[in-house]
């Protein structure tokens, strides 16, 4: 049975990876300002900046930061802040051009990929996996039921764990439907039942991506979001390049280094700028990377979102939605993946973006979606908004290798530095 499963991968799953590897790296325009749009002038931008300034320096920067911060409104930048180090030796200041690992804000990415697909005619949300994954060991989970976390497939660090994969083996995301198709953990409820937010949902849509494009998925992320929306500076990290796989550290300043699930990419490994970001977000309002109705299905709310106890609180498509009395809605996306914390807060009706990369750990970061009371009052309760590890059963133990972590060149960081992982949100 394994030798069978073996020569379908190689068929179905390794081939389609390495079919087109070089990327077109020349990068987009990036989109004109919305002509709709106001212009603010001298007085509101420095009144915002004031605001701005005085929220971030109370809930984040006093206390100690490292990342980077970008608030703009109508294409216009209102506040932009950068401090501490990208390198493992604090030697290299972060700047407007330092990539952040966003996590789970990734996730944006994938649902954008899958979608464009979908206009294309080439994928169907309701299509079973079946059709991309022949014998594929689930029944009745569809392309929709991986974007809403609904599928009940289990985390795969879980049966990484369970399974006694050997962490000295760098695992890829085909290696995560290999150990499907081998091993079969059971679903962790019935498909369709209720959500259950699991990063292996986004695994396999990368390799659905994949597989209908014969291409490597982080090469269609090139050119197909990144060089449209002119972000120059991004890139998503594979087992090709570990290299460009940045460190980040834990809040008591110990580091991560790279292990044996960081080169898994779909539902993290995005790495960015804010200010790529805000073109990210700019192509968003402007429909250049999909049409307005495609927007229209991964912002609307599938599912609350229990895990963080509050109404407002939904789950689209590749996208988390607040959603306020008013039908005010802020499709957003928040990540934490090591020490790496981001926001990424697309606030419609004030049609602006709050955005916050950071490389120390901290759950400050994510008390930044509340700059958006600047614009108005959307939050009117004091609940500390975090992400928490509500995938991850199984505790995984410090990785006992050397890695490598970069600022440009290969460094090496000793063993001893490396922590157990935090799970990835």
């Amino acid at each position: 049975m394994r030798s069978i499963i073996n020569t379908l991968f190689q068929v179905l799953i390794f081939t389609p990876l390495f079919f087109s590897c070089n990327s077109n790296t020349m990068a987009g325009k990036v989109p004109a300002k919305h002509e709709t749009y106001r212009v603010l002038d001298t007085a509101e931008l420095s009144g915002y900046k004031a605001q701005f300034s005085v929220f971030f320096d109370s809930i984040l920067l006093r206390p100690g930061f490292s990342g980077g911060i970008l608030v703009a409104k109508n294409g216009q930048v209102l506040y932009e802040h950068y401090q501490g180090f990208s390198d493992a030796y604090k030697s290299d200041s972060i700047n407007a051009f330092t990539p952040f690992h966003v996590a789970s804000t990734s996730k944006t990415f994938t649902s954008t990929a899958i979608m464009q697909l979908v206009e294309a005619g080439k994928i169907k949300l309701d299509d079973s996996l079946g059709n991309y994954f022949p014998e594929f060991p689930y029944e009745g989970i569809t392309v929709r039921n991986l974007l809403n976390h609904s599928s009940g497939i289990p985390y795969y660090a879980n049966f990484f764990e369970k399974y006694k994969w050997d962490r000295k083996k760098n695992a890829t995301n085909a290696d995560v439907l290999y150990m499907l198709y081998v091993n079969r953990p059971p679903l962790e409820f019935t498909t369709g039942a209720r959500f259950r937010y699991c990063n292996t949902n986004f695994v396999l849509l990368a390799l659905i991506v994949e597989k209908v494009t014969g291409r490597f998925f982080p090469d269609y992320i090139q050119d197909s979001i990144f060089a449209k929306c002119g972000m120059n500076s991004s890139y998503v990290v594979s087992p090709k390049i570990p290299e460009k796989f940045l460190p980040s550290w834990t809040n008591s300043n110990r580091i991560y280094t790279f292990d044996y699930l960081d080169g898994i990419y779909g539902d993290k490994n995005v790495f960015t700028t804010c200010r790529d970001m805000l073109k990210y977000d700019s192509c968003i309002s402007e429909n250049v990377l999909m049409q307005s109705s495609s927007y229209e299905q991964v912002w609307t709310p599938y599912f609350s979102d229990g895990h963080y106890r509050d109404s407002i609180e939904h789950y689209g498509l590749g996208w988390r939605l607040k959603i306020f009395p008013g039908n005010l809605k802020i499709p957003y996306h928040n990540g934490w993946w090591h020490g790496n914390n981001s926001v990424f807060q697309h606030v419609l009706a004030d049609t602006a973006v709050i955005i916050v990369t950071g490389n120390q750990f901290t759950t400050r970061i994510y008390q930044a979606a509340k700059a958006a009371n600047i614009f108005r009052p959307y939050y009117t309760k004091d609940d500390v908004e975090t992400e928490g590890p509500e995938e991850l059963s199984v505790p995984l133990a410090p990785a006992k290798r050397k890695a490598t972590v970069s600022s440009g060149k290969r460094k090496k960081v000793s063993p001893k530095a490396a922590i157990p992982r935090r799970k990835k949100r």
